[in-house]
């Protein structure tokens, strides 16, 4: 299983979903290796011990040198010297990239591995390795990528995803396993790669798309991966059928091909009384996401402008970091409703528990949401949900309030009705809890385990014939 994130280090879902899966998977028995780009050495993963290839145990953040692996039982996590991030802004990722400036030699996966194998990608593909930066252009390349705010994959993200396909080959090229299992386009590369070497089957995961991310403005250089990795895929697994739909229509990958393996989650053994604790007067407003076009956070804030007048000691907690939150506090400020906006900022673990705690109601308006776990999350926590119709969570989920995300009216009407009727929040709460009873991850490893069983079978039948 190759990912690009693991909890507690997470930037958004994928990381959450790539645990939850995980454990799911080695509790029905599932021999795993979970490769990552590095490790930081205090990975939330109970359920195994953190180890190098040496076998020396600690933290081991920063290093870059041969792959990493902790093992517990059936589950194992590979570590890969590479520093593969989606979600950067110029700042942030030039210092990423100093931690790294002695490996910045060109590594695309052209020509011979080791072995005798030739790794195959297309030109269009390797191409975008073709000019990666001497660390002497860094910063004005990073200055170049400042302009462009909206741009999320500055630097030298590519010759990333190409170093960690590098990386992965070289690393378990020689290893016994029967599937190949890679989430999103980051990894995509390496999936292919790895089974181009070794002939296994290769599944790829799409938890997010490049259109949902960045709707028309689309990087065309990673819808191109996206595409190429799809199409060379043994089979695709979509995260709802609203994902599935998209693949298709804007992809043309066919239906026939793409499966629907819902997320889940896991209810919290126990939930904290935080509002009891901390006093907490104002009612509570979450959103809890990346601060980005995907996520709708400015129809979260238009809708809180029309929710105030009628619920005056509201606090809308706007949680999350993004490119667009310098503007939507702009907004705020000429709402004049900055006395009843908070930004805690990015939120993790038990910061994160205690928002969804202390919030009277959780709202998702996302513009294009392949499913949204956050909502599952929230409604773990006893909290009612307001959730745009454009998520795939919206599938699998009856009792919650379900708006267009665009539709600011009718969000800020039924925000309004969600805080002033307590009846309301309560009955939301009761259905919801039972229909996440259902929503568990061990019933996503099961139809993922049926999956393996198929391409593995069907690559079988083809060695036969």
């Amino acid at each position: 299983m190759l990912g690009w994130e693991y909890p507690p280090h997470i930037s958004g879902g994928l990381g959450t979903a790539c645990e939850g899966l995980s454990i799911a998977l080695s509790r029905h028995q599932v021999k795993l290796t979970f490769v990552v780009p590095h490790l930081y050495g205090d990975e939330r993963a109970h359920h195994m011990r953190l180890v190098n290839a040496q076998g020396d145990s600690g933290n081991i953040s920063g290093q870059t040198g041969s792959p990493r692996k902790i093992r517990k039982g059936d589950f194992e996590k590979l570590s890969i010297p590479s520093f593969l991030m989606p979600y950067h802004n110029a700042q942030s990722y030039r210092a990423w990239v100093k931690m790294v400036q002695q490996q910045r030699a060109k590594r695309a996966l052209i020509g011979a591995s080791e072995g005798g194998h030739e790794v195959l990608l297309p030109s269009h593909i390797t191409s975008q390795f073709d000019n990666i930066p001497h660390s002497n252009d860094l910063d004005t390349e990073m200055d170049e990528c400042s302009v462009q705010p909206f741009d999320r994959y500055c630097g030298d993200i590519f010759a990333e995803v190409a170093r960690y396909a590098t990386s992965v080959v070289e690393a378990l090229k020689e290893e016994e396993f029967d599937v190949i299992h890679a989430h999103d386009w980051l990894t995509f590369p390496a999936g292919v790669a790895l089974a181009q070497v070794t002939g296994k089957p290769f599944i790829a995961h799409v938890h997010s798309l490049e259109y949902d991310r960045s709707g028309e403005a689309i990087n065309h250089q990673i819808n191109e991966i996206e595409k190429w990795g799809l199409e060379a895929a043994s089979s695709v697994v979509a995260v709802s059928y609203y994902t599935r739909s998209l693949i298709n229509q804007r992809l043309g990958i066919p239906l026939d091909k793409i499966s629907v393996i819902h997320n889940g989650v896991y209810s919290p053994q126990a939930i904290q009384s935080y509002r009891k604790s901390q006093n907490v007067r104002s009612r509570i407003v979450l959103f809890l996401g990346r601060i980005t076009f995907q996520k709708g956070p400015d129809y979260f804030v238009e809708a809180a402008g029309r929710v105030i007048p009628h619920v005056p000691d509201v606090m809308f907690v706007m949680a999350g970091a993004g490119d667009m939150l310098p503007q939507l506090q702009n907004r705020i400020r000429a709402l004049g409703i900055e006395k009843n906006f908070y930004f805690p900022g990015f939120l993790k673990g038990q910061e994160v528990e205690q928002m969804f705690s202390l919030a009277d109601v959780y709202v998702m308006p996302s513009v294009s949401e392949p499913f949204g776990i956050s909502a599952l999350e929230a409604i773990s926590y006893d909290t009612p949900v307001i959730i745009s119709r454009q998520s795939g969570v919206s599938e699998v989920l009856s009792h919650a309030l379900k708006v267009d995300f665009w539709d600011i009216d009718r969000l800020s009407d039924l925000i309004i009705n969600a805080l002033v009727h307590e009846e309301l929040r309560s009955d939301m709460v009761s259905m919801a809890r039972e229909e996440v009873k259902r929503l568990h991850w061990d019933a996503a490893a099961q139809k993922t385990i049926d999956l393996y069983r198929q391409v593995v079978g069907r690559g079988a039948a083809a060695l036969g014939d």
